[in-house]
């Protein structure tokens, strides 16, 4: 139960659910979307925050509850039933272990570029990187310890760009039509709350590995796909 007048940010606040912000609900960094699926009739209009959405999509800190009874039902775009397969069976691989082939390695006190000879930073702390798979639905992301193999952690979440459509084609026509690498923002800002919540300190993480296909590559890094 919440007042006419209040956001669906501060709804969902009172109610303990965790909408992701970086602009602290001032419609700026375009993170807190939310898709609602009932009641929209029951909201103010879009704001001039929210002109890139379409659709059941909304930015939950700019809509606000103008009735005075109805029931609105809306969830965030990072539901947490994503499940990650941690082993496979009967797959044409070999049996003997992958030797460890960081481009970040330590050589003494200092952690380097092998390549470029780079000095990242001078540390006995370790060495982790990100392995990153970018899906057109799902986005799973692994921290390995670099020295010795290890997946130290992992996360999952529901890829927030689906506000630009579902398929990569309806996808490719948002990243044109809207300025702003508005799918590449919401992308960038969910896996930083992802890492956020890993146990170590995010500036332990010198390496990241990236798969996916090309229109998912290519928006990550803001190229022209």
């Amino acid at each position: 139960d919440v007042p006419a007048g209040g956001s669906l940010f501060e709804a969902a606040a009172q109610a303990g659910v965790r909408v992701p912000t970086s602009c602290v609900a001032q419609g700026k960094c375009k993170e807190c979307i939310v898709e609602v699926t009932g009641g929209m009739e029951l909201l103010a209009p879009p704001t001039a925050h929210e002109r890139h959405l379409t659709g059941a999509f909304r930015l939950s800190c700019q809509c606000r509850l103008v009735s005075e009874a109805g029931e609105i039902t809306c969830h965030t775009m990072r539901r947490g039933h994503m499940r990650i397969e941690r082993q496979a069976l009967n797959l044409p691989v070999s049996r003997a272990s992958m030797p460890l082939d960081p481009a970040v390695v330590r050589e003494g006190n200092r952690i380097i570029d092998r390549v470029s000879g780079r000095i990242f930073a001078e540390s006995s702390g370790p060495i982790h990187g990100l392995a990153l798979d970018l899906g057109t639905t799902t986005v799973v992301v692994r921290l390995i310890n670099l020295e010795t193999g290890e997946a130290v952690a992992d996360a999952s979440f529901e890829n927030p760009q689906r506000f630009g459509g579902s398929d990569v084609m309806s996808r490719i026509h948002y990243d044109t039509e809207h300025k702003g690498k508005l799918l590449r923002r919401t992308l960038a800002a969910y896996l930083t709350h992802a890492i956020e919540e890993f146990p170590i300190d995010p500036w332990t993480i010198y390496e990241v590995v990236v798969v996916g296909n090309s229109t998912m590559r290519d928006i990550f890094f803001g190229l022209n796909v």
